[in-house]
């Protein structure tokens, strides 16, 4: 049975568990190669909710170089997984940022269930 969350509840909810299972799979950052501190959204997520939970946006990535990347500004974060994941990757979540996503209880129910 669902629970009786309210849409904001189980964005929360979903965030969590998507974070719990990348780092579980994915144990080291892809800049760096150090222990993984969470999964980064290489299109943020206030650019594209399409792609908050398309794991070909998310990036393992360490503290270190998560910090470098959001209060230093270091643009070398970025670069260094467009060129490990290669222009094609870029060029396929470019334009999947530019699909319409409805985001409301059933589609974060339908998250949950592909998160599990």
């Amino acid at each position: 049975m669902m629970k009786a969350w309210s849409t904001s509840k189980w964005q929360k909810e979903c965030d969590k568990k998507m974070q719990i299972k990348g780092t579980k799979e994915f144990p080291k950052c892809e800049v760096c190669g150090g222990r993984v501190h969470c999964m980064h959204h290489f299109f943020p997520k206030s650019v594209s909710s399409r792609l908050r939970y398309d794991f070909d946006n998310l990036i393992p990535i360490c503290q270190g170089c998560h910090m470098r990347h959001h209060l230093a500004g270091d643009p070398k974060i970025h670069e260094k997984i467009k060129q490990k994941r290669g222009q094609a990757w870029y060029d396929v979540l470019e334009k999947k940022s530019r699909e319409y996503n409805k985001v409301n209880i059933e589609y974060y129910k339908y998250i949950w269930e592909m998160l599990s």
